[in-house]
């Protein structure tokens, strides 16, 4: 119970004020407990925001398991992950403001984090594109390449094409990428 009343007290503060702005006593303070209580749960405010991105990549495994369950094309499930974590994060203001914090101050606890994050969706990526090219769905030259690219896709237009004033359309953006995985960018011959 009282780990709870850490874990959603952090949650509120960290959204409000980001993660630099708030201390263990400020938590503590506004959970109704202890410092020595949150570290019974949590060895630093760091644990703490680690905690939070672990969920975060808990919620979009979710996601994509629920999406691979439901269709087993290659193109349908890329196109539908993509739309539906495009979404997610876009209905996530905390991963909006902690992405925006790690920009601005360079915390490197919240890079570090944050890498999490990166890694595994990338790794995600790399997973499938090794099964596509075995099931000779697509070619690709190298696999290290391939995944940056799509995964930079994926990060430029969550974080830069938001913030510049865009409407940002998950299921527009997500036939684009998919679009551009399938056929590419050559004009087909009519």
């Amino acid at each position: 119970m009282k780990e709870e009343q850490v874990i959603e007290t952090a949650r509120k503060l960290f959204h409000k004020f980001g993660f630099k702005k708030v201390s263990m006593d400020e938590i503590a303070k506004e959970a109704g407990v202890t410092k020595r209580t949150i570290y019974m749960y949590f060895s630093s405010k760091e644990d703490l925001l680690k905690y939070f991105i672990m969920e975060e990549i808990k919620y979009m495994k979710s996601i994509i398991e629920e999406v691979e369950r439901s269709n087993d094309d290659f193109f349908d499930i890329i196109n539908q992950v993509i739309y539906r974590l495009l979404k997610y994060r876009k209905e996530r203001d905390f991963l909006n403001i902690i992405t925006r914090e790690a920009e601005l101050l360079k915390n490197p606890a919240v890079i570090q984090n944050l890498k999490l994050i990166d890694d595994q969706i990338q790794n995600y990526i790399k997973e499938k594109l090794i099964i596509a090219k075995e099931k000779k769905y697509i070619y690709y030259e190298d696999l290290e390449i391939t995944t940056f690219l799509i995964y930079k896709m994926y990060i430029a237009l969550i974080l830069e094409w938001d913030s510049k004033e865009r409407k940002l359309d998950e299921q527009k953006i997500a036939n684009s990428i998919s679009k551009i995985l399938r056929k590419g960018l050559r004009k087909e011959d009519e």
